[in-house]
């Protein structure tokens, strides 16, 4: 099976993370093909992937350009070039071992996604995604889908021809011109799309393969996104296979004075985010400004020393306060009378 890893960014300002995401591949899966789609590519970028072999740079624009939705549009176009196997992984995770553990057991049919984060949005109870879609419902999840890393085969070209073309409705990108907060959760991003899909009754055999939070990946998503049990499970066992910056983005923070503590909390946590920690070990191959890593707060710096530089050490202090807040708030809402947003 022909395969390779799938990247695509258009932001110049995202450039650090994506250096991190190539190093990480490079040094844990050398053998493992890289396509990777930067418009924005540099010669001095292009001189720095010499660094990295295995990437193929493609510097032109897909046809419907970039933005969150590109996925299925990069997919697509690598499966019509003659690749069986596309994995996407988001430009803003780091790999931190050998994924191919993960990969080789998988039958050819199943498709790979991973978990949703502890947001608000991760509820996706009697497939409520499918069924605001007006799809019908085949199946239902524990949650929603988080497509961060995406495994699919030419099995799911049906597949991602009906997200791309959800993506590209009209309801759909007039919402996306909208802050977030304002989106129906069935059309916050691509992944609530491809969540509805995957319940509906169209593609409801297609077996998922799910990498869980903690186990598989850390979904950094501010304060509850690194909780004392996913720590506790690091610990004790192997540590994740990717790492994910989804809220916040250390590379690119203006490190000011935070106005007031709720504010401070927050950068701090940011300051000693499993990303940040992991990132570190790339520091000498970056070949651009690392000063990001360093810790901006006292805090942050007393955490780093305290946790002997082992990510799921430092920051424990504070993901015990925010896992309690994170039960307080869930206690509240829960005495609350329940909505359905279903039609």
């Amino acid at each position: 099976m022909k395969s390779t890893v799938c990247i695509a960014e258009d932001r110049e300002v995202c450039e650090p993370a994506l250096k991190l995401l190539l190093l990480s591949l490079s040094r844990h899966s050398s053998a493992q093909t890289i396509s990777l789609f930067y418009p924005p590519a540099s010669p001095a970028f292009i001189s720095w992937l010499e660094k990295c072999p295995q990437v193929r740079l493609q510097t032109d624009r897909l046809k419907n350009d970039y933005g969150w939705n590109v996925k299925p549009q990069a997919i697509m176009h690598l499966m019509d070039q003659g690749f069986d196997e596309v994995i996407w992984i988001d430009s803003d995770i780091i790999v931190t071992r050998d994924m191919g553990w993960i990969l080789a057991k998988l039958k050819n049919d199943t498709l790979v996604a991973t978990e949703h984060t502890l947001s608000e949005e991760r509820d996706d109870r009697n497939a409520r995604r499918a069924r605001l879609w007006n799809l019908p419902v085949g199946r239902t999840l524990p949650f929603a889908l988080s497509s961060g890393v995406v495994r699919v085969t030419k099995v799911h070209y049906h597949l991602m021809e009906r997200w791309w073309e959800l993506l590209q409705s009209k309801e759909y990108q007039d919402f996306q011109r909208t802050e977030w907060r304002q989106r129906p959760v069935h059309m916050l991003g691509d992944q609530d799309v491809l969540t509805a899909l995957l319940t509906s009754k169209e593609f409801s055999e297609i077996p998922i393969e799910i990498l869980r939070r903690g186990k598989h990946i850390l979904q950094f998503d501010g304060v509850y996104g690194y909780t004392v049990a996913e720590r506790t499970r690091n610990l004790l066992g192997d540590g994740p296979v990717f790492v994910h910056s989804g809220a916040g983005k250390p590379w690119s923070e203006r490190w000011q004075p935070a106005n007031g503590m709720r504010e401070y909390i927050k950068q701090v946590y940011l300051d000693v985010s499993p990303y940040t920690l992991y990132a570190l070990r790339f520091k000498g191959e970056l070949g651009s400004d690392t000063q990001w890593m360093e810790p901006h707060y006292k805090l942050a710096r007393i955490l780093r020393i305290l946790g002997l530089g082992y990510p799921p050490l430092i920051g424990l202090p504070m993901a015990i306060f925010a896992d309690l807040g994170r039960i307080a708030k869930y206690i509240g809402k829960s005495r609350q009378p329940e909505n359905d947003d279903a039609p």
